[in-house]
């Protein structure tokens, strides 16, 4: 394993360097990146609708292609979902990164051999870096946790799946043979299964490297073991699976091969419970390097949690600011979550926050970017995204040379993500109109709040009529929250994993709608109609709460 780390290493020292000087001229960069993009695609389908054929300057670019959402380009990804192949890309589409889009239909991505090149390339200088400060980073076993990086195929053959486990499967081959957990855990379904197998497999080994791109994932997993820890060191001792786990036939019996009797770790792990009772991977992981995980926006809150379990000194970097749409930076510290933006990999347009819902907002390139300020991000990659707004509010948190470091704040107008679910407006009025329906329940206002402390949905309502019976509200609720599973998969994913606990209704004294806009008008001086904001992270007045009925299902705790 030395000698396969040292080869890699200098391997990979090279291709730093080589990264490192593109940071001195990042717009150069970025100029080229983007003529290579459009004259490489002038051809499809896209191309011909939005002339490429005339842009010669990133003037040209933004006169022919206005900025837009996923809406603009699902009529394009539908006929490369059904077997043409270059509507939007030269490349050939060798499969689609999935997520949850603002109506109920997810979006999917396309992936091409240049954006597995760039998730490749990014994937190897991340580990180069955190080597490079954590020599002993490869010491032990690997701990990754992803999602399947394929689900399905398109009526035209075209495999989909997470951007995760994409991630993985670029890691380099000698990585992927050092993890603890093979791939195929990945696949399976049941969460709670799932959670168990892989610290079932994990706590066998001496762990020197965690990553995984949720917290909440990482605290569910060590949360877990506590749960099962008996069972767990049970295994281990008999070098079994219980059967309790739910887990296809197939790889029962391929994991059964992998495993033997190891009688000298379970005996340490039962010395480790006989102090308080507890299983803490400070103690049952303790040449632990390093944590790969996000540290920004509403999922970082979780990071203070961290201490309990891993201790005040293990250290944390952030995986990188990436999302199904790409890869955008490469984090190369261990303080903050900012990351170099990748100049080379795709290319970046930005507007102001302030100026988002201007008619004629500034768009700016990276080199025009203020240290500090908020921006939204536009983006432009390789595998067919042209002048698309992500809805993603980022900062940029100093320079690396003349290359902005840029950090992941929060997503953008109408959606809230707690831990990734990116929920829509547009997906709570749709839910809340069919629970209502279903529930005979008449709604005169209502508000969703993200409560990310408590890593949860409050709905508050305001009723019509006569006060329902509870047994009514929870049905409202229950409707409520089957609704935005069936509308947005993450959201649903998120609810089974528990890392999204049950939704709550907060019912609201009559009349807090109006107040709650009279005192928004009073406050912005604005004689206009009062726009209410209905999906926000701001909590209503405990004052105007009249009761709250909890909700049921999978708990995050």
């Amino acid at each position: 394993m030395r000698l396969l780390v040292k080869a890699a290493a200098f391997v990979t020292r090279r291709q730093w360097t080589r990264w490192h000087k593109l940071t001195s001229k990042p717009q150069e960069i970025q100029d080229r990146l983007l003529l290579n993009i459009i004259v490489r695609n002038r051809a499809t389908r896209f191309g011909r609708d939005h002339a490429f054929e005339s842009i010669r300057s990133l003037s040209d670019y933004r006169n022919h292609v206005t900025i837009a959402d996923y809406e603009r380009l699902r009529p394009y990804v539908e006929l490369v979902k059904h077997g043409e192949p270059h509507a939007l890309t030269a490349e050939p589409v060798d499969m689609f990164t999935m997520t949850s889009g603002s109506t109920g239909e997810p979006k999917l991505i396309p992936v091409t051999a240049t954006t597995r090149e760039n998730y490749q390339q990014l994937t190897r200088l991340w580990y180069y870096r955190a080597l490079v400060d954590h020599p002993d980073l490869f010491n032990g076993k690997l701990l990754g946790v992803v999602s399947p990086a394929m689900e399905g195929r398109t009526p035209g053959g075209i495999p989909f799946g997470a951007a995760s486990g994409l991630i993985y499967q670029s890691s380099p081959r000698w990585i992927q043979n050092a993890y603890a957990v093979p791939y195929e855990v990945s696949q399976v379904k049941d969460f709670e299964a799932r959670y168990y197998l892989i610290m079932r497999l994990a706590l066998e080994h001496d762990i020197s490297f965690f990553g995984t791109p949720n917290p909440s994932t990482i605290l569910k997993l060590v949360e877990s073991v506590n749960r099962n820890k008996h069972e767990i060191i049970k295994d281990i001792y008999d070098g079994t699976i219980t059967s309790r786990c739910n887990l296809p036939a197939e790889l029962r019996a391929a994991l059964a091969r992998r495993l033997g009797k190891n009688l000298p770790r379970a005996r340490r792990l039962e010395s480790l419970i006989k102090h308080d009772g507890t299983l803490r991977p400070k103690e049952y992981w303790p040449r632990l390097q390093l944590i790969g995980c996000w540290k920004g926006g509403t999922v970082g809150v979780r990071l203070k949690e961290f201490a309990r379990w891993f201790g005040k000194t293990t250290p944390v970097r952030d995986l990188g600011y990436m999302a199904s749409e790409a890869q955008m930076t490469l984090p190369v510290f261990d303080s903050g979550s900012a990351g170099i933006l990748a100049v080379d990999k795709n290319f970046y347009e930005f507007i102001p926050e302030s100026e988002i819902t201007a008619a004629t907002p500034t768009i700016l390139t990276c080199s025009e970017l203020e240290d500090g300020k908020l921006y939204y991000l536009i983006l432009t990659t390789a595998g067919g995204l042209y002048r698309y707004d992500i809805n993603d509010v980022v900062r940029v948190a100093g320079f690396y040379n003349q290359t902005p470091l840029i950090e992941f704040v929060r997503k953008g107008r109408d959606v809230t993500s707690i831990t990734g679910e990116k929920l829509h407006v547009n997906q709570v009025i749709q839910a809340m109109t069919q629970a209502q329906s279903t529930a005979g329940i008449a709604v005169q206002h209502f508000r969703a709040c993200a409560d990310v402390e408590k890593s949860l949905y409050a709905f508050s309502v305001e009723l019509e009529g006569v006060m329902p019976s509870r047994e009514s509200l929870s049905q409202l609720l229950h409707e409520l929250d089957a609704g935005l599973q069936e509308l947005n998969m993450e959201y649903a994913q998120k609810r089974e994993s528990r890392r999204l606990g049950p939704p709550v209704l907060c019912v609201m004294k009559p009349g807090w709608f109006e107040r709650k806009g009279n005192s928004t008008l009073q406050r912005d001086g604005r004689d206009v109609q009062f726009k209410a904001q209905l999906l926000s992270t701001m909590p209503e007045d405990p004052d105007e709460i009249q009761f709250v009925v909890q909700g049921a299902g999978p708990a995050n705790n």
